[in-house]
């Protein structure tokens, strides 16, 4: 690897890293050291629109800066080999991935291990438009949940700590089913990502 492509990896991981919050850095580091360079580079971050500028997102006092899309490349061989914290971490970092399948698998990894850091990333699915991965997430809220303390905890904390990416989330949900899913769920409230944010943003709070 020549110098340029050197610099260019350390740059890449040290922008990924950004995405989590210092307590994670143990396990996010192990997985991002797998994430082979793109040949795009990650497009914008969670909190972006295209008419507005929302604020930050924060998780226990830190500043994260999560991207919105991601092109890499899944190692799923070697992600395998990784303990289970870094699979999540890794996981994490592919729920961003610009392919909804991978994003779909990616989801698995992140509610296969219990940890409050992860819940920035099960929440910004749900401001998505696969309607497939929001009914994952709608089910682990429902059926598995009370086994996740710590995922619990962190969901509630992101809520309190982030109510204009609530909002931004919520309304990127409403629109997606407006759009597309109107006549699969003909009243709004049993629309997956809404039924899992009432959950998100009620009883977890």
């Amino acid at each position: 690897m020549g110098e340029s492509a050197g610099t260019a990896q350390d740059d890449f991981r040290a922008r990924l890293l950004d995405a989590f919050p210092t307590v994670a850095y143990a396990a996010a580091s192990p997985a991002i050291d797998l994430v082979p360079l793109a040949g795009f580079p990650q497009v914008g971050l969670l909190q972006e629109s295209n008419n507005r500028q929302w604020p930050s997102i924060n998780f226990q006092g830190e500043t994260l800066a999560i991207p919105d899309r991601i092109y890499n490349g899944f190692p799923s061989r070697e992600v395998e080999r990784l303990s289970p914290e870094s699979r999540a971490a890794a996981g994490c970092i592919y729920t961003r991935h610009h392919d909804g399948q991978i994003r779909q698998r990616a989801l698995g990894l992140v509610l296969s291990n219990d940890a409050a850091w992860s819940a920035p990333f099960i929440v910004a699915l749900l401001g998505e438009y696969v309607v497939e991965i929001c009914s994952d997430i709608e089910r682990f809220l429902r059926d598995r949940l009370d086994g996740f303390p710590e995922t619990a905890r962190g969901l509630g904390q992101f809520v309190d700590a982030n109510p204009t990416f609530m909002e931004l989330t919520r309304a990127r949900a409403v629109s997606y089913w407006a759009e597309y899913y109107r006549l699969d769920f003909l009243r709004m409230e049993t629309y997956p990502a809404l039924r899992a944010l009432d959950v998100i943003e009620g009883a977890l709070r």
